[in-house]
């Protein structure tokens, strides 16, 4: 089956309101003590939807490229893997950049970055086999 430009659109769009919302989530907890930290969360969901909008189009469409004829698990957990660890660098760096004044902005910013890898896998995971069950989109 062919995929389309709009089932790409469409996984893009439900997957960053499960991501962004984990992120500011994640972000509300450990910055937690930081005056601004509702506004500076905010400022990192927004610039993570933005950037990652993109950059998660471009990997759903390179992994489409690359496997179309193959449809598996084993798919999905390799498409998990290199997503997660483009999208936990960007995290941290965002979340390092905006809170950069805090004297424990890495090791903050690592923590999300790793608690985000956990639970954005697995919510990944389960957003990929949601949609291989789909044929929105499909040709």
């Amino acid at each position: 089956m062919e995929g389309s430009r709009k089932r790409h659109i469409a996984k893009t769009i439900t997957w960053r309101i499960i991501a962004t919302s984990t992120t500011f989530v994640l972000t509300m907890f450990f910055f937690r003590d930081d005056p601004n930290a509702t506004e500076k969360a905010s400022w990192v969901a927004l610039i993570e939807t933005v950037f990652k909008m993109a950059l998660y189009y471009y990997h759903e469409s390179i992994w489409y490229i690359i496997i179309l004829k193959v449809r598996s698990t084993v798919r999905h957990f390799f498409k998990t893997i290199t997503w997660r660890v483009l999208a936990s660098l960007t995290t941290f760096i965002i979340a390092f950049l905006i809170f950069r004044e805090d004297p424990s902005a890495a090791e903050k910013a690592t923590g999300i970055a790793i608690i985000e890898s956990i639970l954005k896998m697995l919510f990944y995971y389960l957003h990929e086999r949601a949609w291989h069950t789909s044929k929105f989109g499909l040709k």
